[in-house]
């Protein structure tokens, strides 16, 4: 039960980071610097804590739900590892005492390149786990279709978020300089993060949803072919 607890507040301390981290050049370079520590603190115990799901990856069956968390898994972990590497080269702050300034130039493409692909990676990620809460309210019909149609809304604003903050052009380095409004109120600006959040978490959710689906369409034609062998 403690060890639940302990997982489900990091996780949620590590979401509420990630807008904070995105607006970086808004919420100031210190904070984005301390911040990003605390994530790779919070990373690292997110997997001691998960040690035994990551253990058994590649054991047992392999479907196609589990190799799509598999496939992101791998590629979260990579970005999450080179992210705080690009992060202390480049730090101005916290980690200044490092001969790093040779590096600075190839770190500067890598960290933007892979700040947006882990931001929706790790969005994503956190979608293809929502249905162990999402799933508890399903028997309250009535409160699971709001939450669904408000979830919904807010990942239709997440469309527009992700196309307005130019989010597709920093993820293929058509850019490699980063535009902020810095006439746009910061919680405005948190508040679109928060809903491209919610977009591609919305979009691992319903994937997994229609891999599940496919696959008890799949066993129950099964079973009814077999059936018909027998008569």
């Amino acid at each position: 039960m403690k060890q639940r607890l302990a997982k489900n507040i990091i996780d949620l301390l590590m979401t509420a980071a990630l807008p904070v981290m995105m607006a970086y050049s808004l919420a100031g370079e210190t904070l984005h610097e301390c911040i990003g520590t605390a994530m790779l603190a919070l990373f690292i115990a997110h997997h001691i804590l998960n040690r035994k799901a990551t253990a058994s990856m590649f054991r047992g069956k392999q479907t196609p739900v589990r190799i799509l968390g598999t496939v992101v898994n791998l590629l979260l972990f990579a970005v999450m590892v080179c992210l705080p590497i690009s992060g202390i080269v480049l730090s101005k702050h916290l980690y200044t005492w490092l001969p790093t300034d040779r590096l600075s130039a190839i770190a500067r493409t890598v960290h933007l390149l892979l700040s947006y692909w882990g931001f929706v990676l790790m969005s994503f990620h956190l979608g293809l786990h929502a249905d162990l809460w999402l799933n508890r309210l399903k028997k309250r019909e009535v409160a699971f279709i709001l939450l669904t149609i408000a979830l919904t809304l807010i990942a239709s604003f997440g469309v527009y978020a992700f196309v307005a903050n130019r989010l597709y052009e920093y993820m293929f380095l058509q850019t490699q300089f980063v535009f902020f409004d810095f006439d746009k109120p910061l919680i405005l600006t948190f508040a679109e993060y928060l809903s491209i959040i919610v977009l591609f978490a919305w979009i691992g959710y319903w994937l997994k949803s229609l891999f599940k689906r496919l696959k008890k369409i799949d066993r129950v034609a099964k079973v009814q072919i077999s059936k018909r062998r027998e008569t």
